[in-house]
Protein backbone atom coordinates (compact mmCIF):
# COMPACT_ATOMS: atom_id res chain seq x y z
CA UNK A 1 0.00 0.00 0.00
CA UNK A 2 2.60 2.65 0.93
CA UNK A 3 4.40 1.82 -2.71
CA UNK A 4 1.84 3.55 -4.16
CA UNK A 5 1.85 6.42 -2.54
CA UNK A 6 5.01 7.65 -3.99
CA UNK A 7 3.94 7.22 -7.52
CA UNK A 8 1.33 9.99 -7.36
CA UNK A 9 3.96 12.92 -6.77
CA UNK A 10 6.22 10.84 -9.58
CA UNK A 11 3.65 10.76 -11.77
CA UNK A 12 2.53 14.38 -11.60
CA UNK A 13 6.08 15.73 -12.56
CA UNK A 14 6.12 13.41 -15.52
CA UNK A 15 2.47 14.72 -16.68
CA UNK A 16 3.29 18.31 -16.13
CA UNK A 17 6.83 18.81 -17.37
CA UNK A 18 9.09 21.14 -15.22
CA UNK A 19 7.63 23.12 -12.31
CA UNK A 20 8.18 26.79 -13.36
CA UNK A 21 7.47 28.07 -9.79
CA UNK A 22 9.87 31.41 -8.66
CA UNK A 23 11.55 33.94 -9.53
CA UNK A 24 12.40 34.98 -13.06
CA UNK A 25 13.68 38.24 -15.45
CA UNK A 26 14.73 39.02 -18.49
CA UNK A 27 12.92 41.59 -21.29
CA UNK A 28 9.96 41.96 -23.44
CA UNK A 29 10.54 43.91 -26.27
CA UNK A 30 7.78 45.75 -28.31
CA UNK A 31 7.16 47.44 -31.71
CA UNK A 32 5.65 51.27 -30.62
CA UNK A 33 2.69 51.02 -32.23
CA UNK A 34 2.61 54.97 -33.32
CA UNK A 35 6.45 55.11 -34.72
CA UNK A 36 7.36 51.46 -35.11
CA UNK A 37 10.60 52.05 -33.16
CA UNK A 38 11.47 48.45 -30.97
CA UNK A 39 11.19 48.97 -27.06
CA UNK A 40 12.92 47.13 -24.71
CA UNK A 41 11.72 46.66 -21.18
CA UNK A 42 12.86 44.86 -18.49
CA UNK A 43 10.54 42.45 -16.39
CA UNK A 44 10.42 40.13 -13.80
CA UNK A 45 8.06 37.80 -12.93
CA UNK A 46 7.19 35.09 -9.91
CA UNK A 47 5.15 32.37 -10.82
CA UNK A 48 3.61 29.71 -8.55
CA UNK A 49 2.59 26.35 -10.26
CA UNK A 50 0.36 23.90 -9.12
CA UNK A 51 -0.22 20.93 -11.56
CA UNK A 52 -1.11 22.92 -15.13
CA UNK A 53 -1.92 25.89 -12.76
CA UNK A 54 -0.45 28.87 -13.12
CA UNK A 55 -0.26 32.26 -11.05
CA UNK A 56 1.63 34.86 -10.06
CA UNK A 57 2.81 37.93 -11.27
CA UNK A 58 4.56 39.95 -13.80
CA UNK A 59 5.44 43.34 -14.56
CA UNK A 60 8.56 45.97 -15.24
CA UNK A 61 11.60 45.36 -13.37
CA UNK A 62 11.75 49.05 -11.11
CA UNK A 63 8.24 48.33 -10.29
CA UNK A 64 7.11 47.24 -6.76
CA UNK A 65 4.45 45.19 -7.66
CA UNK A 66 3.80 43.43 -10.97
CA UNK A 67 0.53 42.55 -12.20
CA UNK A 68 -1.55 39.31 -11.41
CA UNK A 69 -1.53 36.83 -13.59
CA UNK A 70 -5.19 35.44 -14.81
CA UNK A 71 -5.96 32.07 -16.72
CA UNK A 72 -2.43 30.33 -16.36
CA UNK A 73 -1.60 27.08 -17.84
CA UNK A 74 0.97 25.00 -18.33
CA UNK A 75 0.89 22.33 -20.52
CA UNK A 76 3.78 20.28 -20.88
CA UNK A 77 6.42 22.59 -22.03
CA UNK A 78 3.93 25.61 -23.24
CA UNK A 79 3.13 28.58 -20.84
CA UNK A 80 0.13 30.33 -21.60
CA UNK A 81 -1.52 32.92 -19.43
CA UNK A 82 -2.90 36.79 -19.65
CA UNK A 83 -2.35 40.19 -17.70
CA UNK A 84 -4.51 43.27 -17.72
CA UNK A 85 -2.23 45.86 -16.90
CA UNK A 86 -3.95 49.66 -15.97
CA UNK A 87 -2.39 51.23 -19.45
CA UNK A 88 -4.01 48.70 -21.61
CA UNK A 89 -7.53 48.15 -23.21
CA UNK A 90 -7.68 44.54 -23.81
CA UNK A 91 -5.82 41.90 -21.89
CA UNK A 92 -2.24 41.12 -23.09
CA UNK A 93 -1.98 36.86 -23.72
CA UNK A 94 1.44 35.60 -23.21
CA UNK A 95 2.11 32.34 -24.98
CA UNK A 96 5.49 30.80 -24.03
CA UNK A 97 7.93 28.00 -24.57
CA UNK A 98 10.17 26.91 -21.77
CA UNK A 99 13.03 26.28 -23.63
CA UNK A 100 15.09 25.05 -21.07
CA UNK A 101 14.77 24.42 -17.27
CA UNK A 102 15.75 27.74 -16.90
CA UNK A 103 14.51 30.08 -19.80
CA UNK A 104 11.06 30.73 -21.44
CA UNK A 105 10.48 32.12 -24.79
CA UNK A 106 8.07 33.68 -26.92
CA UNK A 107 5.66 36.33 -27.72
CA UNK A 108 2.75 38.80 -26.28
CA UNK A 109 0.05 40.57 -27.52
CA UNK A 110 -2.52 42.97 -26.59
CA UNK A 111 -4.21 46.17 -27.20
CA UNK A 112 -3.69 50.37 -25.46
CA UNK A 113 -4.84 53.07 -26.26
CA UNK A 114 -2.99 53.83 -29.81
CA UNK A 115 -3.10 50.17 -30.88
CA UNK A 116 -2.41 46.85 -30.80
CA UNK A 117 0.65 45.57 -29.43
CA UNK A 118 2.95 42.49 -29.68
CA UNK A 119 6.64 41.58 -28.39
CA UNK A 120 9.01 39.26 -27.85
CA UNK A 121 9.32 37.76 -24.16
CA UNK A 122 12.44 36.10 -22.69
CA UNK A 123 12.51 35.30 -19.09
CA UNK A 124 15.70 33.59 -17.33
CA UNK A 125 15.56 32.19 -13.52
CA UNK A 126 16.75 33.89 -10.90
CA UNK A 127 19.18 31.27 -9.55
Amino acid sequence: MMKRFWLIPLVTVVMYGADITGKWTGTVEVGDPTSGDKISTPVKAEFNQKGADVSGKIGRAEDSEGEAISAGKLDGKNLAFEVKPPESTSPMKFKLVLVADDRIEGGMEGAVDVGKVSGKVVLTRVK
